[in-house]
C-alpha cells in the first residue's frame, strides 16, 4: 500500500442518490490523505451535484456512449496519462472495472465480483444491503486504513443556485418557517407511496397553514400534476430543476415528504429532516443510522 499517495481516482457513475452518498467517503479519503489530490468519475447528469465539493480536485464526467470502444479507450488512456496512484470503484460495473484496471493504479480496490474482481488488487465483499448505504461504501476504505465513520452525505450548494431559491421563495411568498416539500414520484412504481394519501397529507398541511411545495425531475411532471389534481386546494409546483436549484430549495424547507428516492439523500445532503415512505426498498440501507 503507499503510503503517500499523490493522486487518487474514485469511481462511482449513476445514480444520482448513489453519487450523493459517495461524499462521505470522499471527505473520509480527504482527511486520511490531505495531500492528495481526489478526483471523482461520474456521468455528465450527477457530476453537477459534485460541484464546489473542497475534497474533490477535478469532476471527471465519462465522455463515451455504450458501445463507443474507441471513445472507451481514449478515456481509458485518459486515466492512464493521470497516474494515479490509488483507484477505488464503488460501482463494480463491468466498464468500472475496466477502467480501474487500465488506470494502471498499484492499488486498486473494488468488491467481490464474477470476473470482475480480477481488475482489482484489493477485493472487498459486496456491500451489506442492512446498513446504511454510504457505511456500506466506505468498507472499501478499509484497505487504505479508513473506518467506516461519520456517513452524513453533503453538497455544497452553489452562490447562484442559492440566490435562485431565494429570488423563488420571495417571487412566491413563502413563508421560510411553514414550507414543506413533497415529491410524490419515484421511477420504480414498488416505491410510490398511493397518490391519494400524498394529495390527503398535502391538502392536511396547507390547511394548517404550512405551504406546500412539489418539485419534480424529468418525466415526473404528469405525475405530480395528477397528485395535485386530486386535491382540495392547490399546491406549488416548482418549474424544472437543476440539480443544484433542487438542493437549494430542499434547504430553505423544513420538512421532505418523499418515497425512497435520490430526492431523499439531497434533504439529507442538505440538513433538512425527511419522512419518507418505503414499498420495495430497506429503511435500513437509505437512512442514516440513529437520525434525528
Amino acid at each position: 500500500m503507499i503510503e503517500d499517495p499523490k493522486r487518487i481516482l474514485l469511481i462511482q457513475l449513476r445514480a444520482i442518490g448513489d453519487v450523493i452518498l459517495t461524499t462521505p467517503a470522499v471527505r473520509l479519503v480527504k482527511r486520511r490523505f490531505p495531500t492528495a489530490k481526489i478526483d471523482f468519475v461520474t456521468n455528465a447528469v450527477p457530476a453537477e451535484i459534485l460541484q464546489g465539493n473542497p475534497h474533490i480536485h477535478r469532476i471527471i464526467p465519462k465522455t463515451y456512449a455504450k458501445n463507443d470502444i474507441l471513445g472507451a479507450l481514449r478515456f481509458f488512456a485518459g486515466l492512464r496519462c493521470n497516474r494515479y496512484d490509488i483507484v477505488v470503484d464503488f460501482l463494480g460495473t463491468p466498464g468500472t472495472a475496466q477502467m480501474t484496471f487500465f488506470s494502471g493504479a498499484k492499488t486498486r480496490i473494488g468488491y467481490d465480483l464474477r470476473i470482475r474482481k480480477f481488475a482489482y488488487t484489493h477485493i472487498r465483499p459486496t456491500a451489506r444491503s442492512d446498513i446504511y448505504n454510504a457505511l456500506a461504501k466506505m468498507t472499501l476504505l478499509e484497505p487504505l486504513g479508513i473506518k467506516p465513520e461519520d456517513p452524513y452525505p453533503e453538497i455544497f450548494v452553489t452562490e447562484d443556485a442559492r440566490q435562485w431559491a431565494e429570488n423563488y421563495f420571495d417571487d412566491n411568498k413563502l413563508d421560510g418557517n411553514r414550507i414543506v416539500a413533497v415529491a410524490p414520484a419515484a421511477k420504480r412504481q414498488a416505491r410510490r407511496w398511493m397518490p391519494e394519501y400524498y394529495a390527503e397529507v398535502s391538502d392536511w398541511l396547507l390547511e394548517e397553514g404550512y405551504s406546500v411545495v412539489m418539485p419534480w425531475g424529468p418525466g415526473e411532471k404528469e405525475y405530480v400534476e395528477g397528485v395535485a389534481g386530486r386535491m382540495k386546494r392547490k399546491p406549488l409546483l416548482t418549474p424544472p430543476l437543476n440539480l443544484m436549484q433542487l438542493a437549494a430549495l430542499l434547504q430553505r424547507c423544513q420538512l421532505l415528504l418523499c418515497n425512497c428516492g435520490g430526492t431523499k439523500h439531497f434533504a439529507a445532503a442538505v440538513g433538512t429532516s425527511t419522512l419518507s415512505m418505503y414499498g420495495a426498498s430497506d429503511p435500513r440501507a437509505w437512512t442514516p443510522p440513529d437520525d434525528p
